[in-house]
């Protein structure tokens, strides 16, 4: 795969400049693994760079019925994923969001722990009885929409992540499969590997020295990308006309663990806080008759435990952030 250098070198001193990055751009360093023959070497890459990419995690047939529901959602749901009215645009320059779709689409329901990403992210995550649900959406790039020079961020983060050990498993992960092929003229995912121990991007800058670089993630639709939130990570913009699609699902760590940290011989390190205070579980997965399927939607923020204390009242729900019909 051809390397392509999408952005100018930044060495300024400027914290607003040097968030969208260092130019050091360097794709080859995404390897690929095969998710049902390569397990555990992208469960090593992972522990070492923080994060994978899955190639083929979804087939022919799942990547049509996922293309067809935005489709079908966005002609029925405009509101739902902000293009009717008041456009709501909830990632800066990211393009459309449909932030809930499980609350009422029951097809979607088996792609939650989905047959081919899920078996790594258990790994990475210490076992299938320490993996916690936190919050499954689609995202779109539209066709034309332009570049928008996303930030480097990382997502959530745990404070003690900078000098616990052991550092893994980590405390929430991310699994991006693409919907839509993603080369150097569409938007890609671009990670900075190594970079979860870090405040800024600076610091990994000058802290990673040689080994900082910027990994775009190219590949066909059914591409999965594993990520720990802790990196930093970004969006590039391709040539801003081709269109991408992307599923996100997060996941937490459940599940107390015996750590260690400089002065601290050893202390009880506690499940990953909830994610967001809004995103909600449907009734059908929160109190799934299946006892692990529970386990797994058991991570409620207080807005779920609100909705579940009203018998799901469709009123409840109206009310919250993102709870849309």
């Amino acid at each position: 795969m051809a390397l392509r250098v999408t952005r100018e070198q930044n060495t300024s001193g400027d914290p607003e400049a040097a968030s969208q990055g260092f130019g050091r751009i360097n794709a080859s360093l995404a390897e690929h693994f095969d998710p049902e023959e390569q397990q555990d070497s992208a469960l090593a890459f992972f522990g070492e760079y923080g994060f994978a990419v899955l190639d083929g995690c979804l087939s022919p047939a799942e990547i049509a019925h996922l293309n067809e529901f935005y489709d079908r959602t966005q002609r029925e749901r405009p509101d739902a994923w902000g293009l009717s009215g008041d456009r709501k645009f909830f990632h800066r320059n990211a393009g459309i969001m449909f932030s809930q779709p499980l609350l009422d689409y029951p097809e979607l329901d088996p792609y939650t722990q989905h047959r081919s990403s899920y078996r790594v992210v258990a790994q990475i995550l210490g076992g299938e009885d320490r993996v916690r649900f936190s919050e499954f959406n689609f995202r779109e790039a539209p066709a034309e929409s332009g570049q928008g020079a996303m930030n480097f961020h990382h997502d959530r983060v745990a404070p003690d992540r900078f000098d616990r050990e052991p550092y893994n498993p980590c405390d929430w992960l991310c699994a991006i499969h693409y919907l839509t092929d993603v080369d150097e003229t569409t938007p890609a995912f671009c990670v900075v590997p190594k970079s979860n121990r870090y405040a800024t991007l600076r610091d990994a800058f000058e802290g990673l020295g040689t080994d900082y670089h910027e990994v775009p993630v190219y590949g066909p639709a059914g591409t999965c990308v594993l990520y720990d939130t802790a990196i930093f990570h970004t969006r590039l913009d391709g040539d801003g006309r081709k269109r991408r699609r992307t599923w996100h699902q997060y996941y937490a760590r459940g599940g107390w663990l015996r750590s260690s940290r400089p002065g601290v011989r050893e202390y009880v390190r506690p499940p990953a806080p909830v994610l967001t205070d809004w995103n909600l579980f449907p009734e059908r997965l929160a109190l799934h008759p299946d006892p692990r399927k529970r386990l797994f939607f058991s991570h409620w923020n207080t807005a779920q435990c609100e909705w579940v204390a009203s018998g799901f009242d469709p009123d409840v729900r109206r009310t919250m952030p993102r709870g849309e019909y």
